[in-house]
């Protein structure tokens, strides 16, 4: 929720024609942009934290520890995006790269997390369904990124949605996933 609220709150906020299509998630963050700290930290330093902690509370529940520790790589990763900001005057800078690694060190720790968690979720816990959806996700990353890719080719396509199609589906796997667990833990006690 913080992610999206803050995705459509501050576009909406922006007069100077940001348009989600055309324009990248992190440049509402970046150096220079109206409320780039308050998004950084709306939009990707809390949900990277709260995916963390999510982390660690289905590595306690869990035996296997590598599907976890990649979720919690993945949310520090998300954290990181919004700790150094994009600078939109130079993509070579230290920051902007720091950015970048994050941004696409959170999306990569979760895909591989996926491997990982779906056995775990369907011999484990008991979320047979779940278990065998899980590894579907990765369609989510290789959507995005194939988008991207098509998009720098010269394809015609508004970059803007493949990012926010990614973002979806990650933040959609989190949250039945939490749902799930939040569900399990009832259960046990």
């Amino acid at each position: 929720m913080f992610f999206f609220t803050s995705l459509i709150g501050f576009a909406a906020l922006r007069t100077d024609g940001y348009a989600h299509g055309r324009k990248a998630v992190s440049e509402l963050g970046a150096l220079g942009a109206p409320s780039a700290w308050a998004f950084n930290l709306l939009g990707f330093i809390v949900p990277g934290l709260l995916l963390t902690w999510f982390a660690l509370a289905l590595m306690r529940l869990a035996r296997r520890r590598t599907g976890p520790m990649l979720l919690m790589g993945s949310g520090l990763m998300l954290a990181a995006a919004g700790i150094f900001p994009l600078d939109p005057e130079d993509y070579a800078s230290a920051l902007t790269i720091a950015h970048a690694v994050g941004a696409m060190g959170s999306g990569l720790l979760w895909a591989l997390a996926l491997c990982w968690l779906g056995p775990l979720f369907s011999r484990q816990l008991g979320w047979t369904f779940w278990g065998r959806l899980t590894p579907c996700f990765l369609a989510f990353v290789l959507l995005n990124i194939g988008w991207q890719a098509a998009f720098r080719a010269g394809a015609d396509l508004l970059p803007g949605w493949g990012q926010r199609i990614g973002f979806a589906g990650y933040f959609l796997w989190f949250a039945v996933t939490a749902i799930l667990l939040w569900r399990q833990r009832f259960k046990l006690a």
